[in-house]
């Protein structure tokens, strides 16, 4: 379980738009706002699936109407329902619903099988506990929160997905961050990939209000990120002074500007630092790794901006509300926001990666959640299983991918070129942290937000270790001992 960047893996495989086509489809660069040209709508973007003559190298074969049953919750995530992220009945002029239609037509017809939604009301762990429970085969795949489903997993109710013929970990939709993060001890019982585009949507990004930056005549810092020199220290230096009392009431509230707007709630951010909480080692044994100087110097830094300058704003609402509401010259959040609460707002916004840490970090890092799939152990239709996820996984990545990232983020909601440049760096060195999925809502997974409250910040990493070191070495126990059953029952 090593969590590595994407870069190369991706570089190699990914069929992409050119640079210079891209520049051609978005709105010219300029140095004010009036200079912009409005990204195109969705009826002008061109939503055709990407070419590309990736193969999944699978077999042929006719399944005979296999109703493959994808569970998933009844809810709505970025405006839609949840399983629109991996299965849509219609198409609707939306680039990126039409593109997962298109996919789900594609396996359908090419293996004569039926892709079926079995919707459950609540997150999913009650659901699926008590129909395994009973012996029910009610699901061939099932999705759910990361961290419910994490720890499901280690209850013995999940499938090592090892066993599943037809799964290609060198082909490009099993990134190599996921296969790496998830594995322990040679077992992996999550499937994190492009089976659906949650693990794109859920990727951290910085987001910039560019009429703010204009305003305090800011750089933003495109070329800074070209060349590797994009360093938390330069996001703070924009941010720290940037603050306006809009009302002139002597109050630091909502209705103000701020450089940095955020919530306690900064899960998959720390790991765009270099933390990693919990690590393997080469006999598959899990060990601690986060009481170290890179943490150290992380949450003086973090702290020094939320509490120490006038540009720092912490509120108990999420940062994209601030952002969204044009009060915050930076904001960090996950790119589905793109898709939701910022598609039909008036904030003209720039895009890059999370800084890095400090000279001694060598790549950008884009910390990234997901909604991952396991295979009941109630599901015994290898042959159908391995088929239906391996070519739903491939096509994700050939259609729904483009579109979600290429033509949804690049083309239609970017305001520049360089955003675009910026987007494809991000794309390329995601990351998934086993040590969130497998947290129970709580640990070193959770240092800095935890460390970062709205009341009471603190840069005393130290003290918090050792208040927390026993807990979260027992918990580490645990998991060790659960993988380590499940391998040898």
């Amino acid at each position: 379980m090593k969590k590595r960047v994407l870069s190369l893996l991706l570089a190699a495989a990914m069929l992409v738009p050119s640079l210079s086509a891209c520049s051609e489809n978005n709105a010219e660069t300029g140095e004010t706002e009036a200079d912009l040209t409005p990204a195109p709508s969705a009826e002008e973007v061109d939503v055709e699936p990407e070419e590309t003559e990736l193969s999944d190298n699978l077999p042929e074969a006719d399944l005979e109407g296999y109703a493959f049953r994808i569970g998933a919750q009844d809810g709505v995530y970025y405006g839609a329902p949840m399983i629109g992220q991996v299965l849509v009945e219609e198409m609707n002029g939306d680039v990126v619903n039409d593109a997962v239609y298109s996919a789900n037509r594609t396996v359908e017809s090419r293996f004569n099988v039926k892709l079926e939604p079995v919707l459950y009301p609540d997150d999913g762990g009650t659901s699926i506990k008590a129909s395994i429970a009973a012996g029910d085969d009610a699901y061939d795949i099932v999705t759910m929160h990361d961290i419910t489903i994490g720890n499901l997993s280690l209850t013995g109710i999940f499938r090592d997905v090892n066993e599943i013929p037809h799964l290609d970990y060198t082909r490009p939709w099993w990134p190599s961050y996921s296969v790496d993060s998830l594995t322990v001890n040679g077992s992996m019982y999550l499937i994190s990939n492009y089976i659906s585009y949650m693990n794109l949507a859920m990727t951290r990004a910085v987001f910039v209000n560019k009429d703010i930056a204009d305003q305090f005549t800011y750089t933003i810092p495109y070329e800074k990120v070209r060349n590797g020199e994009w360093y938390l220290d330069d996001f703070i230096g924009m941010m720290e002074d940037v603050y306006i009392d809009v009302n002139g009431d002597g109050q630091r509230d909502d209705n103000d500007i701020y450089g940095f707007a955020c919530s306690s709630a900064l899960y998959a951010i720390q790991e765009s630092f270099g933390i990693e909480p919990v690590k393997e080692d080469e006999n598959g044994r899990l060990y601690l790794d986060i009481n170290n100087e890179t943490t150290v110097t992380l949450i003086e830094k973090f702290y020094h901006m939320m509490a120490e300058t006038e540009g720092g704003y912490l509120n108990n609402s999420e940062s994209i509300f601030t952002f969204a509401a044009g009060n915050a010259l930076f904001g960090m959040f996950d790119l589905g926001n793109v898709l939701g609460r910022l598609r039909d707002g008036e904030v003209t916004y720039g895009i890059l990666p999370i800084p890095k840490l400090n000279e001694l970090q060598e790549n950008y890092i884009s910390g990234s959640t997901d909604r991952p799939y396991a295979i009941p152990v109630t599901a015994q239709n290898d042959e159908q299983l391995g088929i239906v996820i391996e070519a739903m996984s491939a096509e994700g990545y050939k259609q729904v991918r483009p579109a979600f990232f290429e033509i949804a983020l690049k083309s239609k909601y970017a305001y520049d070129s360089e955003s675009a440049e910026m987007l494809e760096i991000i794309g390329n060195t995601i990351v998934l942290d086993f040590s969130y999925i497998y947290s129970n809502f709580g640990g070193f997974a959770w240092t800095l937000m935890n460390m970062m409250s709205v009341n009471n910040p603190s840069k005393d990493f130290a003290s918090y270790y050792a208040k927390n070191e026993k807990v979260q070495k027992k918990l580490l126990e645990k998991v060790q001992k659960s993988f380590d059953s499940l391998k040898n029952p």
